[in-house]
């Protein structure tokens, strides 16, 4: 079965508005980009996460996708009815074949050496090398393939730093790829709290999968108790609210790991956590930073 995509270029003010109509005249999805993307005009407009984000660039790109079947004068007709006053450019049309969309998204998560001993292979994917530890993974909806630099970081920590048999609380466990990895590398008691019930759905399948006992709680949950490692790979303005509350998950002497942080953010961070504990940085990998911390004796 083949799609008609129509493709309209517009600018940023009139992109929500057009969206919108496209949607009412029975499109199944719209993408907005940047019509100068590639060229010396191309504009970054999504900051650092946490950050205010916009909407639109200055010149758009709206594509709506649409069935076959549905007659394009209808969806132009109701598109420039939308944005009166203005005049609405004609549309260029193409089509689009059927393709295997599940495929091809699983195309874009390979197998995955991290380190000589860790190896990350999605659930679709026979394992292709032969590490002492092998994590199969499906993320699902929720964070975490290891492809990320901000996992990798937090990845190498625990291999390099986990004593067998500590606790760890991984805050923020998206995919349960760090707990998982953790509890193979030796650690006793792991917890995985998020905030996102995806998240802990696609944790605690995959736990099942590696046949790991790794426990899953939400994060609204009052969970009190102290472990020797609080791991939280999520992001600057999270890490910062969430500050006290991960001080008091760590033992005395333990350790706290910051990831999701970009080098700009670092000595911010630093500062913040050095209220309870000794912090130091671990490793940056591209432009991204994981930050270690013990906590400081009272």
């Amino acid at each position: 079965m083949a799609w008609q995509a129509l493709k309209f270029r517009i600018s940023g003010e009139y992109v929500e508005a057009l969206s919108d109509a496209l949607f009412e005249a029975g499109a199944l999805s719209v993408d907005v980009t940047d019509a100068d993307e590639g060229s010396l005009n191309e504009r970054a407009i999504y900051l650092e996460p946490g950050e205010e984000v916009l909407l639109s660039w200055g010149d758009n790109l709206v594509v709506g996708l649409f069935d076959q079947s549905v007659e394009i004068f209808k969806i132009v007709a109701i598109a420039s009815d939308a944005l009166e006053p203005i005049q609405l450019p004609p549309p260029q049309i193409n089509l689009v074949d059927d393709q295997d969309w599940v495929r091809l998204t699983q195309q874009q998560f390979e197998p995955i050496q991290i380190t000589k001993r860790l190896n990350i292979s999605p659930s679709w994917s026979a394992v292709q090398n032969a590490s002492e530890i092998n994590i199969i993974l499906d993320p699902g909806l929720a964070f975490g393939t290891g492809s990320h630099p901000t996992t990798q970081l937090c990845l190498h920590w625990l291999e390099n730093n986990l004593v067998s048999g500590q606790a760890v609380v991984d805050y923020g466990c998206g995919s349960g790829v760090l707990g998982i990895a953790a509890k193979m590398f030796g650690a006793g008691r792991v917890v995985g709290i998020d905030i996102d019930e995806d998240a802990l759905e696609a944790a605690q399948y995959n736990a099942l999968r590696n046949e790991i006992d790794l426990e899953i709680i939400p994060a609204g949950d009052s969970f009190k108790e102290q472990a020797d490692i609080v791991i939280a790979n999520i992001l600057p303005s999270p890490l910062k609210v969430l500050a006290p509350l991960l001080n008091q998950l760590v033992k005395p002497g333990g350790h706290v790991v910051l990831s999701g942080i970009l080098v700009a953010h670092e000595k911010e961070l630093l500062d913040m956590y050095e209220e309870w504990f000794e912090m130091s940085t671990f490793q940056i990998m591209d432009d991204w930073v994981c930050l270690q911390g013990t906590k400081l004796s009272l």
